[in-house]
């Protein structure tokens, strides 16, 4: 028998200025969606409560992928776009 494969929604990404010109920022950017999305199921779908331990966790892979878009932006020369978005994501 043939496992049938899961088809996921994209998670909903605020993409900022910077990844229009930079992919490493773009990926980043999806990358922590991803994250942040898997962990929304995980604590709808178990019905947990996050505690300290798992804000510490995700607020750590929020440091790492911010670090990481920070060192790409400043390489590309778009630092300054890192925190500016388009019109179209204020309702996120």
């Amino acid at each position: 028998m043939q496992n049938k494969k899961i088809k996921l929604d994209p998670p909903l990404v605020k993409h900022s200025v910077a990844s229009e010109s930079d992919p490493k920022v773009w990926y980043l950017e999806e990358l922590e969606g991803e994250i942040l999305d898997f962990a929304t199921y995980i604590k709808n779908h178990y019905d947990i409560k996050f505690d300290d331990t798992a804000r510490a966790h995700l607020h750590r892979i929020a440091k790492s992928t911010g670090n990481l878009r920070m060192t790409s932006a400043l390489a590309m020369g778009n630092l300054e776009d890192l925190h500016k978005y388009d019109k179209k994501y204020h309702n996120y």
